[in-house]
């Protein structure tokens, strides 16, 4: 337990993720995924239709997404990019990439548009976008459209009405 901070101090976060990843029958069984949903999610999966796991803040996106990686056939390769770690995917085969600031001297910076790019030329089964929140929406569109199959990723809106505006 912390102890109360004093006027004008600093606050801390931490956000602890899942230390495995879910499965399909436990978000079912918690209430997180209507139980007729399972069999369409994993058809979803199955057929490698592209897909994007959307709500808002702290709703569960990236532990549903999680859970249906988890499903992806263990002889395909994903290839996630992510700006911060947080995705748990229990697969065989998973290669991360990671985005990265720039240095103090405004050099050495990686961004989730380079990582989308450069994962592409990795020849992935499946390209994951941990989330999608920048020009990055641009390189992954292109990539589902010209024939990356079961392509990924979250994006945040508080509807469904939200999505095009946000892509």
């Amino acid at each position: 337990v912390l102890p109360p901070l004093a006027e004008g101090g600093t606050h801390l976060s931490l956000r602890v993720p899942h230390h495995r990843t879910l499965t399909l029958d436990e978000l079912c069984a918690s209430g997180a995924v209507p139980p007729p949903w399972a069999p369409v999610l994993q058809s979803v999966v199955s057929t490698q239709c592209a897909f994007l796991v959307t709500g808002g803040t702290g709703c569960g996106k990236t532990t549903v997404l999680g859970t249906l990686l988890s499903l992806v056939a263990a002889t395909e390769r994903l290839v996630v990019v992510e700006d911060c770690i947080e995705l748990r995917i229990d697969h065989p085969h998973v290669v991360r990439l990671e985005s990265r600031p720039p240095n103090v001297e405004g050099q050495g910076a990686v961004t989730m548009t380079d990582l989308v790019r450069q994962a592409l030329r990795m020849r992935p089964d499946r390209l994951v976008v941990g989330e999608v929140r920048g020009a990055e929406v641009r390189e992954l569109l292109t990539a589902l459209n010209t024939g990356h199959e079961g392509g990924c990723g979250t994006i945040h809106a508080n509807a469904p009405r939200d999505v095009p505006a946000r892509l």
